[in-house]
């Protein structure tokens, strides 16, 4: 039985194309519930529960994904630099070389960050969002002194 390439390569483009515009292609980082909060540079998302969002801020959930980290130096720099750019002020950055945990805060939120490289497969690594309200909103930027 012959394939014929003519009759199925439209096809193929056409899939390709409704792939690419379906994923975003080009219109910056995902993002969880299409909140200000970046999901880990290139993971998938896998589960998601006890999902707290009013008025378009996501307020509270877990979030759990799957995907490559091959350096978590490398991991925690793109995560940290996807968080600042939404304007979220790093807490804490714990880095070992197989996992880190990575704390950002913004107003009365803060989001947590834990992953874990995976030790024979880096493809099969985890990492895990916790977003959640504080008490105290973050503290604004120390004035210099004079």
């Amino acid at each position: 039985m012959a394939i014929d390439m003519k009759r199925i390569l439209p096809a193929m483009i056409l899939l390709v194309a409704l792939t690419t515009l379906a994923t975003g292609c080009g219109s910056g980082p995902p993002m969880i519930l299409e909140s200000d909060i970046p999901a880990p540079p290139e993971m998938e998302s896998r589960h998601s529960s006890n999902i707290d969002q009013r008025g378009g801020t996501l307020d509270g959930g877990k979030f759990t994904f799957r995907g490559p980290i091959a350096d978590v130096v490398v991991f925690t720099n793109e995560s940290v630099a996807l968080f600042q750019e939404q304007g979220w002020k790093v807490i804490k950055r714990s880095v070992h070389p197989t996992k880190g945990d990575l704390v950002f805060r913004k107003g009365n939120r803060e989001v947590e960050l834990n992953f874990r490289a995976g030790q024979l497969n880096p493809s099969m690594s985890e990492a895990t969002v916790i977003v959640r309200e504080t008490a105290e909103p973050t503290p604004p930027p120390a004035a210099p002194s004079a």
